[in-house]
């Protein structure tokens, strides 16, 4: 994957998930129309549906994650593909998989449906399997979730 590959939400977002492939998009496609989210997930099927309800089940405030999917990518979020380095600007940073863990020169984790997260100046670094149901399961977000709570007090 090219380091090139255009990052998917706001620029200086806080929240930096990291995932190996990007989605296709149409050339019309913009972030910032009211169905773009539906319009990625019809182009790019079921898959990318899962991804972006786990995204949001990490990313709300709260419980309500169905509420906080219509500002998914919008406010506090983006997403880097195949990046070889963490973004400059966010403090919470989500590294999806074995495949990005590597490019960003990270160890890979070893568990199934575990996390593991470091501090390194300021910021925070979860190394969790792809976002998929399977390998990321209701349970794990719950923990990590809690953890980070946790790590914000």
């Amino acid at each position: 994957m090219s380091d090139n590959v255009k990052p998917l939400g706001q620029d200086g977002a806080k929240r930096c998930f990291y995932l190996p492939t990007p989605p296709q998009l149409a050339d019309d496609w913009q972030l910032d129309t009211p169905d773009s989210l539906d319009k990625l997930v019809a182009l790019n099927g079921n898959h990318w549906r899962k991804i972006l309800v786990i995204m949001a089940k990490l990313s709300a405030p709260d419980e309500d994650w169905r509420g906080y999917m219509k500002r998914l990518l919008k406010a506090d979020e983006q997403i880097h593909f195949g990046a070889a380095r963490l973004s400059p600007h966010a403090k919470e940073h989500y590294v999806c998989g074995q495949q990005s863990a590597i490019k960003l020169g990270l160890t890979p984790l070893s568990e199934p449906k575990q996390f593991l997260q470091h501090s390194e100046d300021e910021q925070q670094i979860f190394r969790l399997p792809y976002l998929d149901y399977r390998q990321c399961p209701n349970a794990l977000i719950a923990a990590l979730r809690e953890q980070r709570t946790s790590l914000a007090k």
